[in-house]
């Protein structure tokens, strides 16, 4: 029988996965440098390939507003129906 390699890797597999200590991957996620991980059945799992674009210098995905101004925000928010 062939091995499988899962693609969501759990915290202590995604850095041994890239070759950190676990602190040093908390301490690298922290700081935005390893992409968040994706909540899957109660479960935070990193994926095998966002953790491949470290290596290939792409930058992490970062699922919140990096935007520096909230203008959408509020704009969004105002209610204002009449144009």
């Amino acid at each position: 029988m062939q091995d499988i390699q899962p693609r969501g890797l759990r915290r202590t597999a995604a850095a041994a996965y890239i070759g950190i200590s676990p602190s040093l991957f908390d301490r690298a996620r922290a700081a935005g440098v390893i992409p968040a991980p994706r909540q899957m059945f109660g479960v935070a799992l990193w994926d095998r390939h966002d953790l491949n674009s470290l290596f290939d210098g792409k930058p992490a995905m970062k699922a919140d507003n990096d935007n520096s101004s909230d203008y959408w925000d509020r704009e969004c928010a105002t209610g204002n129906l009449a144009s």
